[in-house]
């Protein structure tokens, strides 16, 4: 779901202090994805940084929008500010935009305990390919870039397709999901963005308050459970929120996968403090099968039942109608 963050210009010395994808996958296996980020540029950077550039393992992203005004909603309006959410218990906004956002008008907030955080709603962006990996550019307002010491929020959404492959068939099949984070194995798109180098990123904040984090939170579809895999994840429930941020009608089984999580059980205690990026080569797997409820069990095995009697009698139509032309035609013979 993503090969690295890069960054315009070079020289500047930045890292991305908080991630978090919102995978919601659709029965036929496509996703919406909202993806949240923090970047801060160092205070002792000899650049301010000007452009930052994803690069995902997809051939074609749809639907690509920037959703950065979603930061300085209140959380009535919008569930993903709730500080019930925040592994901090804490989401703040301090400044709003009063008037219609210009290019570089921008707001602040508090999120997560990390605090003077900046947010430029009409944050300019573009998708592009290249080598099979789509490419989303997002550059900066002001023009001259976020300065040092200075940190922004920036949330997107977009559509995938096809990240399910179907291995078993049947009234209850099952699945495979498999996804993929800071793979080395596209050497050759990371070498056509134009020299860019990667932005790496912090698994962690504050071991002590849990600060930032890098973070992975999968909605299956409605009767979906896991079978097997995704041994990596560390919590399961269930709720009702829409990349909207809104909730419906529609509990989902939601996974929630951690960086730190996984560092902690690799015994990398430390590592959990440094920055990551690619060749870590993570995957995110395993597979899920449908579980119908006793109604969807009777509609499915009815539809199955009705189709084979159509059928059945498609095929005796067929003959009667065959046998009826067969005996006009030796009728016909006979009276000769």
């Amino acid at each position: 779901m993503l090969i690295g963050f890069f960054k315009k210009p070079n020289d500047c010395v930045c890292r991305i202090i908080k991630y978090t994808d919102r995978i919601w996958f659709s029965e036929a296996g496509d996703a919406e994805v909202l993806r949240m980020f923090i970047i801060e540029v160092d205070k002792n950077s000899p650049e301010p940084l000007q452009e930052i550039r994803l690069l995902l393992p997809f051939k074609r992203l749809e639907r690509l929008e920037s959703v950065t005004d979603t930061c300085l909603l209140s959380s009535s309006d919008y569930s993903f500010n709730s500080p019930s959410i925040c592994t901090t218990r804490e989401y703040k906004i301090i400044q709003s935009i009063t008037e219609p956002a210009q290019y570089d008008s921008f707001g602040e907030i508090t999120h997560d305990g990390i605090e003077n955080i900046k947010v430029f709603p009409s944050i300019d962006y573009s998708l592009y390919q290249r080598h099979g990996c789509s490419v989303i550019r997002l550059d900066l307002p002001p023009e001259k870039g976020l300065a040092r010491g200075e940190r922004t929020e920036i949330r997107l959404k977009f559509q995938v397709t096809s990240l399910f492959n179907k291995v078993t068939t049947g009234l209850f099949p099952s699945y495979h999901v498999g996804l993929s984070y800071f793979s080395n194995e596209h050497g050759i798109a990371i070498a056509d963005l134009d020299g860019a180098k990667e932005i790496k990123v912090k698994p962690i904040l504050d071991i002590t308050n849990f600060k930032g984090g890098f973070d992975i939170f999968l909605y299956f579809p409605p009767w979906f459970e896991v079978v097997t895999g995704f041994d990596n994840f560390f919590n399961e429930k269930y709720d009702s929120f829409n990349i909207n941020g809104k909730k419906n009608h529609q509990k989902r089984s939601k996974l929630l996968w951690r960086l730190r999580e996984l560092l902690k059980e690799r015994q990398k205690d430390k590592d959990q403090l440094k920055l990551t990026g690619i060749g870590e080569n993570l995957l995110i797997s395993g597979i899920l099968t449908k579980r119908y409820d006793i109604n969807e069990v009777i509609t499915e095995v009815s539809r199955i039942k009705k189709k084979h009697i159509t059928t059945w009698l498609t095929y005796f139509a067929i003959v009667l109608a065959t046998s009826a032309i067969s005996f006009s035609i030796l009728s016909i013979f006979l009276k000769k």
